[in-house]
């Protein structure tokens, strides 16, 4: 009866055989033979980055960041993963009566206490049920068993409806366990492509292959630089499949704000390399992290927002190059951005935001300059977030059909970075040419940007009546009963 209620009591492995050999003897072996041949040497990790597939896949990957843990005084591993079975909002930790999770070569015991400190946050409060068939965090476990022994872990399944705001709340609760000999391992591949994965912007050549390493190494790098914005945004944006970008974010946010030290990518690669096939291919990474875990200190207060210099302006047009490079071409320039610029000044402070596509030359003259234009009006997120929204958003404005790849060469970009609104008593307080107008009128609302004024030549009266018709009103509704609010705008754009 009592082995009846500690075998309940036990997560059994739920890929062994398949992911990993299924026998303690050959997966001994196994393991030990990748960790043989990763490179030695240098400080144990507090944290590591690594893959989660089959181990003849991506196990050599997984064996370069756990080889230096081999020896090192851990006291517990805290494992974060994608969640791939449940559609929760935060973190879900195993059911209370769990006691071990077991693989071929043993059990390693829950951190019961830890877990039930962390299943009272609202950020913790996932499914248990998450944990029954998933293989994120199961698959890490053998190679913590060769290097740091039957460990005390705390299971973690992120899952897919975790937000960015989210990611941080659950890092912070997260530093209130951490204790020296604490080490935290983060799972996850890469991009999954092919027609299988509903995700094949690269076609199927062998070119694939090179593709997929240079976006996974930018987009590791980011991770590797502790910036949890360009990793975040670089996936976002180019709408990449990296499954574990979440519980990856969550690791982010914490040696952001917890940690001194640095990170090192120490391997990338994709399945194609050892299966030799491209059209469904999957990309590994392994990043490794050594310092010093510390107290949180919350991020700095950003500025007023100033008048912006011209290495700002400079780079904000460039980051809304590098969005839609990303964004259409599912490339790495979002993550390159961010590696060649800091998010600091005018750039972290929030701001509403628009940014214009125009078409060029004959198109222009055929068709139109506007191309698209779409932003936001309240300072709702730093600017260098708002600019990357408006972009990708400007990439689809409904006026007009989405923005193909092929366009991007002979288009303009232009960022409007817009003042706080104020009202205004009435129409004839609007300055044309200086003012942006926002009209609202019985639960409609438009917005003109103050260029619109100088490009089109329109006096008040023709302003305001194509700002209620835009609003879906009557041509004249702007005369009686409705309010307007004026604001300013530094404008600046690309040479055509």
């Amino acid at each position: 009866m009592v082995a009846t209620t500690l075998a309940a009591e036990v997560r059994r492995p739920a890929v062994a055989g398949a992911f990993y050999p299924g026998d303690r003897a050959s997966l001994e072996a196994e393991v030990g033979g990748f960790l043989r041949a990763a490179p030695k040497g240098g400080p144990a990790p507090l944290a590591v980055i690594v893959p989660h597939a089959g181990y003849v896949y991506s196990g050599a990957t997984a064996a370069k960041a756990f080889a230096p843990l081999a020896g090192a005084a851990v006291r517990r591993v805290i494992l974060l993963g994608p969640s791939h079975y449940s559609g929760h909002a935060g973190g879900a930790l195993p059911d209370p009566k769990v006691t071990a999770f077991a693989t071929p070569l043993g059990e390693l015991p829950i951190d019961r206490e830890v877990a039930a400190r962390l299943r009272s946050q609202p950020e913790f409060a996932g499914p248990g049920r998450a944990h029954d068939q998933e293989h994120c965090l199961e698959v890490e476990l053998p190679f913590l068993q060769a290097t740091v022994g039957a460990v005390p872990i705390v299971p973690i399944l992120v899952g897919p409806g975790t937000s960015r705001e989210l990611t941080v709340r659950m890092a912070r609760a997260l530093v209130e366990v951490i204790e020296p000999g604490t080490v935290i391992v983060a799972s996850s591949d890469f991009t999954h492509h092919g027609a299988a994965y509903g995700h094949a912007p690269f076609g199927q050549g062998r070119d694939v292959g090179p593709r997929l390493v240079s976006l996974g190494r930018a987009t590791a790098e980011r991770a590797a630089a502790l910036d949890a914005r360009g990793f975040w945004q670089q996936v976002e944006a180019s709408d990449d499949s990296v499954c574990g970008a979440r519980p990856i974010t969550v690791l982010l946010e914490l040696l952001g704000h917890a940690f001194e030290g640095g990170g090192t990518v120490v391997d990338v690669t994709t399945s194609g390399a050892v299966s030799g096939s491209w059209s469904q291919v999957v990309t590994y990474a392994a990043v490794s992290y050594t310092g010093a875990w510390r107290g949180w200190r919350d991020a700095a207060v950003p500025a007023p927002l100033g008048e912006l210099t011209t290495a700002e302006r400079s780079a904000l047009l460039a980051l809304a190059r590098a969005t839609l490079g990303s964004h259409l071409n599912h490339d790495e320039s979002l993550a390159d951005w961010f590696a060649a610029h800091a998010v600091a000044g005018n750039l972290a402070t929030p701001a509403g935001t628009f940014v214009t596509v125009h078409n060029t030359g004959a198109k222009a003259r055929r068709d139109g300059r506007l191309r698209g234009c779409i932003g936001v009006m309240e300072a709702v997120e730093p600017l260098v977030d708002a600019v990357i929204n408006a972009a990708t958003s400007a990439a689809h404005d409904p006026r007009f059909p989405d923005l193909d790849p092929t366009e991007l060469a002979a288009v303009t970009l232009e960022v409007s970075v817009l003042s706080p609104m104020r009202p205004v008593a009435s129409p004839e307080l609007i300055e044309m040419g200086r003012h942006g107008v926002l009209l609202s009128k019985g639960g409609r609302r438009a917005v003109f940007l103050p260029q619109v004024a100088t490009e089109t030549g329109w006096d008040r009266d023709r302003f305001l009546s194509q700002l209620s018709l835009k609003a879906g009103l009557s041509a004249d509704a702007w005369r009686e009963g409705a309010q307007f609010e004026v604001f300013t705008a530094q404008v600046f754009g690309e040479e055509e």
